[in-house]
Parts: C-alpha cells; sequence; structure tokens
C-alpha cells in the first residue's frame, strides 16, 4: 500500500500541531486524571512493581544487586525504576507516587507522539477515534498493571510501530524520528529480550513492502546501540548476574502453565478485535492497522515464549489489538454506518480487559499484619509466591529484610526434580538464604502460604528457624507468624 503525501505538509508546523483539535487534549486530560485516581485512591501499584521499589531502595542503600538482593529478572528490570525511586528519595516523596507519575508523563507522551506520527499517512483526518483511544490505552487500560515492565513497552511500542506503519507507507518521515523510534525499540527489547518478536516482525513485513532495508538503517544503528549501551551496563555493574542466569534458567525459566490455557488466555481479546476488523469490511487495511497486528502477534508468541501467563504478559498485544482497531475507525477506506457498531464493541472489550486487570491485594492480610505486629514491622516471607510479601509490606508501612522476593528457585527446582544435580544445589541455596534472612534480621513478621507450608516445612532448617515464632493471625492464603517474645 502507497499513501502519497505532499513533501511540504510533512514538514508544515501547522499541520504537524497536536493542539489543531480539542479532541486529543481533551481525551488525555480525562485519562490522566482517571489514571492518578486510579492509582492513588483505588488500585495500588501491584507485587511486581511494589518489590522492583524495594530492590531500587536496597541498592540505593548500599546492598549489592545480584549479590545481597536477588532479583530473577535481568538488570533493566531494576534499573528502569531506579531514576524514580532515586527521584522519590530525593525530594521526600513516596517511591509510588514518583513511578506513577513518571509513567502518566510516559502515557501522554507516548500517546501525543504516536498520534503526531499517525498524522503523517494522511493530514486530511484529525483521527478523532484516534485520539480519544490512545490515551485510554496508555493510561486507564492497565489498571492494576500500571507501571509494569510490559506497561513502559507498550508505551515504547505504539510510537515504534507507528514509524514503522510509515515507513512501509513510502511516506517520508524525519531521520531523527527514526532514530528515536530504533532506540525505542532497543530499549523495549533491553526490558526483555522476547519483545525482539514484537519490533521484528512488523520490521520484517514493511522491509518486504518497500523492499529495501534503506529506510531503516538509522532506526536499526541506534536500536543496537541502545543494546550494546545496556550490555556494556550489565557488564560494569551487573556482572554478578551472568552467575545467575543458567540458575534462574533452569529453575524459575522451567516453571509454565498449561497448554491450552497459555493458547487461549492472552489470545482472547485480541482474537476479538480481529473479529471487529472483519465487521469493519475495510477496502484496505491501513498501515497503522498491520503494524499493530503484527506487532500485538509479537507480544502475543512472547507471551508463549514466556509461558507463565501472568495477566501483566497479555497488556502489550491486547493493548495494541484496541489501537489497531481504533486506527481503522479514522479510515476513509471503511464504510461509515459500520463505525459506530464497531466502536461500541471496542469499548466493551476494553472494558472487559480493565474489569480483568482490576486486581487488588488481599485487604485481610494488611489488616492482620497491623492488628499483631509493631508499626513498621521488619518483614519476611516463607513462600514462593511473590504475592504472599508484596505489595503488602510497603502498603503497611513495613520493611522487607529478606535477600530476595520469595523462595522461587527453591519452588522452580522441586518442579524440576530435585535429581537434577544444579536443581538440587539451587533448592539449598534458596532454603539456606530463607534462614539465613531470619537469623540475621529476626523480622517482627513471618508471612507463611498456606499452600506451600507443608513441603517447606519439611526442611529441618527452615522449622528450626520457625522455632522462635508462632501463627497470631489467618487469612484465606496467608498465615501471620510473629516472634513469640513480641508483647502484642
Amino acid at each position: 500500500m502507497s499513501v502519497r503525501v505532499e513533501p511540504q505538509s510533512i514538514i508544515g508546523a501547522k499541520e504537524l500541531r497536536i493542539g489543531t483539535s480539542w479532541v486529543a487534549p481533551v481525551a488525555a486530560l480525562f485519562a490522566a486524571f482517571a489514571a492518578i485516581a486510579i492509582q492513588s485512591l483505588w488500585i495500588p501499584l501491584d507485587a511486581d512493581v511494589s518489590w522492583l521499589i524495594t530492590v531500587c531502595e536496597r541498592v540505593l542503600s548500599g546492598d549489592r544487586l545480584y549479590v545481597d538482593i536477588l532479583e530473577l529478572n535481568p538488570p533493566a528490570s531494576v534499573w528502569l525504576y531506579m531514576p524514580f525511586v532515586w527521584l522519590a528519595r530525593a525530594i521526600g516523596v513516596r517511591p509510588e507516587a514518583a513511578v506513577a507519575g513518571a509513567f502518566v508523563a510516559g502515557g501522554l507522551a507516548s500517546a501525543f507522539a504516536t498520534l503526531r506520527i499517525a498524522r503523517l499517512l494522511d493530514f486530511t483526518l484529525k483521527l478523532p477515534w484516534l485520539a480519544i483511544a490512545l490515551p485510554v490505552i496508555t493510561l486507564v487500560l492497565p489498571m492494576a498493571l500500571f507501571a509494569q515492565r510490559e506497561h513502559a513497552a507498550l508505551l515504547l511500542a505504539l510510537p515504534v510501530l507507528a514509524t514503522i506503519g510509515v515507513i512501509a507507507a513510502r511516506v517520508p518521515v524525519r531521520a531523527r524520528t527514526v532514530v528515536a523510534s530504533g532506540f525505542a525499540a532497543g530499549l523495549m527489547i533491553a526490558i526483555k529480550p522476547y519483545f525482539v518478536l514484537a519490533v521484528a516482525i512488523p520490521a520484517a513485513w514493511a522491509m518486504w513492502k518497500r523492499q529495501s532495508l534503506k529506510p531503516f538503517l538509522p532506526g536499526l544503528a541506534a536500536g543496537a546501540g541502545a543494546i550494546a549501551l545496556y550490555a556494556a551496563a550489565i557488564i560494569l555493574f551487573a556482572p554478578q548476574y551472568f552467575r545467575w542466569l543458567p540458575v534462574l534458567a533452569l529453575t524459575y525459566g522451567a516453571i509454565h502453565e498449561t497448554l491450552w490455557k497459555l493458547l487461549l488466555g492472552p489470545s482472547f481479546y485480541p482474537a476479538i478485535c480481529v473479529g471487529l476488523l472483519f465487521l469493519l469490511r475495510p477496502r484496505r487495511l491501513s498501515p497503522l492497522t498491520m503494524a499493530w497486528l503484527l506487532g500485538g502477534a509479537g507480544f502475543l508468541l512472547a507471551t508463549f515464549a514466556q509461558a507463565k501467563n501472568y495477566p501483566n504478559h497479555w497488556l502489550p498485544g491486547a493493548a495494541l489489538a484496541l489501537a489497531a482497531i481504533a486506527a481503522m475507525l479514522d479510515s476513509p477506506a471503511v464504510e461509515r454506518s459500520r463505525k459506530a457498531l464497531v466502536a461500541a464493541g471496542l469499548a466493551a472489550v476494553a472494558l472487559c480487559e480493565a474489569y480483568h486487570w482490576m486486581i487488588w491485594p488481599d485487604p485481610a492480610v494488611a489488616t492482620a499484619i497491623e492488628r499483631v505486629a509493631p508499626a513498621r514491622p521488619t518483614i519476611i516471607a516463607l513462600s514462593p509466591q511473590l504475592t504472599t510479601g508484596h505489595p503488602v509490606t510497603r502498603n503497611v508501612g513495613g520493611q522487607w529484610v529478606g535477600s530476595r522476593a520469595g523462595l522461587f528457585t527453591a519452588s522452580g527446582a522441586a518442579y524440576v526434580g530435585l535429581d537434577n544435580p544444579m536443581a538440587k544445589a539451587a533448592y539449598d541455596e534458596d532454603v539456606r538464604s530463607f534462614v539465613t534472612d531470619v537469623r540475621l534480621h529476626s523480622p517482627d513478621i513471618i508471612l507463611v502460604h498456606h499452600a506451600s507450608k507443608r513441603w517447606l516445612m519439611r526442611e529441618q532448617s527452615v522449622r528450626h528457624a520457625m522455632t522462635d515464632y508462632r501463627p497470631a493471625a489467618d487469612t484465606e492464603e496467608t498465615e501471620v507468624w510473629v516472634r513469640k517474645s513480641a508483647g502484642r
């Protein structure tokens, strides 16, 4: 598909100005207020983000990443939040507020940058549907998945893939836009290497359309530069990660969801969006729609490759499918009579996704801790589940004293089989880390995961570490243990 645009239109300041329509700023303002309200008054940042904030605080206080505190993911997972946690400490605000504020600003920047790039395809359109959809997708749709790494990847992917769509349509685009998009694509891949699929698939399509690699060379160079800088940073500042990588790959990496759930769950919402696209019966597909659908397919394959089926893994693919159909609503290639019906269906899909991602931590655990623990308690968890100790530790004003978020590698090693020598060594090391943390820090509270208690308490060293503690409160999934010498 080729779209002809007069060269003078591309560089005209008037046409590029986002403020030519009231729809975009009003939609952005509404979405920003909604996001702030959701994150500050309703749904707290989830377990992953809460834990990574804790890791950042510990590193800023002097702990060494992968030595004194272990994170299962590559360093980018920590470094993504580090500037905002540092800023929060510098100005005296809660890190959660700084992280959420940064992602609100990032969501607005992503939506406006994407809309600016999209308007290169046809300046006769003000793209009202896309102007409404983009801020909602970037700021409201994530709900409890707000500020997740996948949320960051989505914010980067929208303008990156829009640029790929513009290049595929043979529309001239400024070199600095291509370079910025390439660098952003490199950052996406640094966040999670699996995300290379979300860039490579649409890029391959665009190269096939253009029958040339030349328009992509500045972006490829910038992306390679971003990845090279990240690799150098790991070697310089977190070389210990490479020591843990084989163990993490064997244990945590081996855990996977049942195949039918893995295939059905992440595909459900994108499949409905594709069905809505067929209802539109477009005479031709918008380059934006193609780029976002192919990028969404790449994110879907990344979800399959990770094989965990976590809700946050669904987010980028599902969100890009929504954006792809919204782009078609603005296309003159679609009959106007069909747009209202499909827009209503698209809104219904977005509402279902947002409802699916309304994830609250169990309030009973926080209530139980506040009832039996001293103020600002020190906390650790006897659990392989991240959600046992996070975000509840931060939500009650507690201090996490464990050297890792939970007994993930022990659980993964048991899953692999303890007859494997590397798995057995990883299992023993993980259990030993819990025992050592309890001995060194004497936490006020130990949160015990019901479902894992039996197999963890079979370990003599764990039973010995727990002898100074007693169960003081019980919830559906968690027991709250306190020191026997505690006065409360």
